[in-house]
């Protein structure tokens, strides 16, 4: 992997993240001799003359400073580009993110270097039927719920898996989850902690009042259909908590697994259940 273009990409309104993002421009460009970039969305909050569209412009790897929604929703904007990210956590409940602030000019140094482990995270592809609406990859999961400018808080919905039934739910929604998001939502909605080593979807109902509705983790390969009431209120298909897609009644959403990875720079052993100890206690 050849790193010479570098773009970064920092939450905003961060002072911190802002104070980061100006030493790795500039220990890149003077030290290591990388062509490096800011995210547009960051100007004028930080002075470069070099920027780039996330997304748009190519780059050989983006770093990511902020949290774990700033992660996810950088990946959203790389659409389909394959390109990896390494991630500088600000604060301590980032769980994506590894770096830490104080290590970040030696983890780009060893990102140059090739000191590194590339690691693929599954993610999950999210279709409508009958529209032809571009919707992201998550990372994370997918979670089916009322949307909250209706009345109604409580949705039906049938769940199928490879075109079988599985059953109904009656509640508040349910969420589709990959191993790495299962220790996301998920979790709090009393889902199973899958390691990311195993390649699953998982489904969690959320606040069923079926008995029978219980978290399911199926095999990677296979499809969830998750079908709306004809007679229900609208309901928001929210992709890793960043993108809200309206669906209207009686539609359908299908989600499988996607043939695009995400690519992560590792350069620590990431332990999930140490990482859930350190952030929740």
């Amino acid at each position: 992997m050849d790193i010479r273009r570098v773009g970064i990409v920092v939450k905003k309104g961060s002072s911190q993240g802002y104070e980061i993002a100006h030493r790795l421009l500039s220990y890149g460009s003077s030290v290591l001799g990388l062509d490096m970039h800011i995210d547009e969305e960051a100007l004028p909050d930080i002075k470069w003359d070099r920027m780039f569209k996330v997304g748009i412009d190519p780059v050989d790897l983006v770093v990511v400073i902020g949290g774990d929604g700033t992660f996810l929703r950088t990946f959203h904007r790389l659409g389909l580009l394959d390109i990896p990210i390494m991630g500088v956590r600000l604060g301590r409940r980032g769980f994506l993110l590894d770096i830490k602030p104080d290590e970040a000019l030696d983890r780009l140094r060893d990102a140059v270097e090739g000191r590194f482990r590339l690691v693929e995270y599954m993610r999950l592809e999210v279709s409508l039927d009958t529209s032809s609406t571009s919707i992201p990859l998550a990372l994370n999961d997918v979670v089916i719920a009322g949307w909250r400018y209706t009345r109604a808080k409580v949705v039906s919905l049938s769940i199928y898996v490879d075109g079988e039934y599985i059953y109904g739910i009656d509640g508040d929604g349910v969420i589709v989850a990959t191993p790495l998001g299962s220790s996301a939502y998920a979790l709090s909605a009393g889902g199973p902690i899958i390691d990311v080593d195993l390649e699953s979807i998982i489904i969690v109902p959320l606040a069923p009042i079926q008995f029978n509705a219980k978290p399911i983790v199926l095999p990677p390969s296979k499809v969830v259909e998750v079908r709306t009431s004809g007679d229900s209120d609208p309901i928001a298909c929210i992709v890793d908590g960043q993108s809200i897609e309206v669906v209207e009644p009686g539609r359908s959403i299908v989600v499988r697994r996607s043939a695009r990875s995400a690519k992560v720079l590792r350069f620590h052993r990431v332990n999930t259940y140490a990482r859930l100890h350190e952030i929740y206690g």
